[in-house]
């Protein structure tokens, strides 16, 4: 791993999110619990990348792939679905490789056929969310540059592509944070990301994005801290929330705790 991680140093802008993205893959199967320079340093590079991502359009084009690979969700071609697998869980059937026809994708690609719905491994579902635990604890560690907070930036920034991937990435990432033992410490940051999901339930460019900040709120209402504040802005997402119900069943889970409604 030295060899990647002198290389991580030396190459482009533009390669070093994917790049640091194998690093961490790397250092974890490596060893999970120790928390290494290597793992630090892939991190603090994803990060940082985001916040070049802003001005620099290669970077963001790398960016948004590796922030999805993040994902775990990949096909057995090598295409990342993991957008697609989230909108599909979500109970979205629109999302845009279901527009896809079926003769351009191997059955084995299709994660969304009945067959593969059905007889889904339970064990490797298992494990996938394992590892998306393992990638959120080393994203969130103790570190200057705060991951979250770069994700906060990207969700501000108005840019159609980053935004959807780090709504993407939020849906993911806040699904595994009830579980995760050193979430309580970060609640005031929760807190931050929280109202700029709001501001995307409420004016997101597209459906897509309001159906992944719904879920992302819905996951956050898990943590208690975090469902007392989005108590305080239900009157500004009830109204959002209604309308998505027919889109998704987590929006109108999360409708029915906030309005106190069964």
């Amino acid at each position: 791993m030295h060899m990647l991680k002198v290389y991580l140093e030396s190459c482009s802008p533009a390669q070093r999110p994917l790049v640091a993205v194998l690093l961490l893959h790397l250092d974890l199967l490596v060893d999970q619990h120790k928390y290494t320079t290597y793992r630090e340093q892939a991190v603090d590079t994803i990060t940082l990348a985001l916040d070049s991502s802003l001005l620099d359009e290669k970077v963001r084009i790398s960016c948004c792939r590796a922030l999805l690979i993040l994902g775990g969700r990949i096909s057995f071609s090598g295409k990342v679905m993991t957008e697609d697998w989230i909108l599909k869980k979500a109970g979205f059937l629109d999302g845009p490789e279901l527009d896809v026809q079926e003769d351009e994708v191997p059955m084995k690609d299709n994660i969304f056929s009945s067959s593969n719905i059905i007889h889904e491994c339970k064990e490797e579902e298992v494990a996938v969310n394992d590892w998306l635990m393992l990638i959120s604890a080393s994203l969130l560690g103790d570190r200057k540059k705060s991951f979250l907070y770069s994700i906060f930036r990207c969700l501000k920034s108005g840019d159609r592509d980053i935004t959807r991937v780090c709504l993407t990435t939020m849906a993911w990432l806040s699904s595994t944070l009830a579980s995760l033992h050193s979430c309580d410490s970060r609640v005031s940051l929760f807190s931050v990301v929280i109202n700029q999901l709001k501001e995307n339930l409420k004016d997101g460019e597209s459906l897509e994005h309001r159906i992944l900040a719904a879920m992302s709120l819905l996951h956050f209402s898990k943590i208690p801290e975090c469902r007392e504040l989005l108590m305080t802005i239900a009157n500004e997402i009830t109204a959002p929330l209604k309308d998505l119900c027919e889109a998704t069943w987590m929006a109108k889970e999360l409708y029915a705790l906030i309005s106190r409604e069964d």
